[in-house]
This record gives C-alpha cells, structure tokens and sequence, in this order.
C-alpha cells in the first residue's frame, strides 16, 4: 500500500522555507553569528523516552492525543504508519501546533504553555521520537528529523520573540537535546548536525 506523503511534505516546505529565512537573517547579521557546538547526554533522552514505551510499535493503529485550554489554542496531528503516537498538550492563548509522522513506531510529544506560541513537528522514518517543551510568548518553532531511530528534546521554555529550527538527520547522531535553549529572548537559533547557530533578531 503506498502512504501519502502530503502531511510531512507540507510541514518540510514550510521548514525548508524557514531555513532559507534563517540563512538570509544569518548573513545580514554575520558579525553576531553565535556558532556552539553541542553534547548530548543519551541517558537523559532515553529516560524522557521509557513513559511512552508502551504506545509504540506492534501492527495495531496508532495513538493520537490533544489536550487544550485556554483561548483560540489550535492543533492538528496526521500519522501515516502504525504504532506511533502524536500527543499534544497545551495551555494559554492564541497557540497553535502541528505533528506530522510518516512511519512506523515513532512518537511526537508537545508541552505548550504562554502567549501566542507555535509548534511544526515532523517525523519522516521509524523509531524516532521528538518531545519539545515551549512556554513564553511569540516564539516559532520547528523540529524536522528524517531518518531511523533518531531521538531528541527541545527545551524551549520560558522564552520571547524567539526562533528555533532544529533538523536532524543521521549525521546528527542518533540523539540531540541541545542545551542553553530555555530563556531565549529575541534570538533565532539553528541547530543542525553538530552545531548550533545563535543570531540576536534585529
């Protein structure tokens, strides 16, 4: 049976055209380009990763999960595969998320809180996890992976008027929890395989 990949497509676009955003501000503001390279500890993501254990894998469906309160709060989450699970949880006003999977077994898990947030959360491959915690008001941000077996954790929280792009693949190692993301105020962040890129938005 072929799977449709109109829901990752649509979120990669929109990712990809983000990059090509965060690019052009890199390059407008080279002279404050923070470049840090990054460690992950995998015993840290795997013990996020254990609660959730349960609701993966096997050739039964798929678990979908969202919680909202608040005001205006909006999500949307597609799974194509089996045994995966997308769980959004948010609170606040005006914050909006999206998951998208494609594949089998692999889990996207959203903790929202603030202002005026938004989530894009995409999966393409199997085994993969992502848990991304967000809290402040008027950030963006965007988690993309594309292969197998990947697992990370975006800690975002506590944060204003900030972007954060994080893409991981293969060469990112099988697990990325960047630190030194919670707080941000007025930054644009990209994290790519073994780095990350820290600019002030202008």
């Amino acid at each position: 049976m072929k799977r449709s990949t109109h829901p990752f497509g649509k979120v990669l676009r929109n990712a990809i055209m983000a990059a090509g955003l965060v690019a052009a501000a890199s390059t407008a503001a080279a002279e404050d380009l923070l470049v840090r390279d990054y460690s992950t500890n995998p015993a840290e993501v795997n013990a996020l990763m254990a609660p959730i254990q349960p609701f993966l894998g096997g050739e039964s469906g798929s678990t979908t999960s969202i919680i909202q309160l608040g005001q205006s709060n909006n999500a949307n989450a597609g799974i194509e595969g089996t045994g995966s699970l997308a769980l959004i949880q948010q609170a606040g006003t005006n914050n909006r998320a999206v998951q998208a999977i494609e594949g089998n077994s692999s889990a996207l898990l959203l903790v929202q809180g603030g202002t005026n947030n938004s989530v894009v959360q995409a999966s393409r491959g199997d085994n993969n996890f992502q848990l991304v915690g967000v809290s402040g008001e008027n950030n963006q941000i965007a988690y993309i992976q594309d292969g197998n077996s990947l697992a990370g954790v975006l800690d975002v929280r506590d944060s204003k008027n900030s972007t954060v792009l994080a893409i991981q693949t293969a060469q990112s190692g099988r697990y990325m929890m960047p630190t030194g993301l919670r707080g941000l105020e007025n930054k644009t962040v990209v994290v790519v395989p073994g780095r990350m890129y820290v600019l002030p938005k202008r």
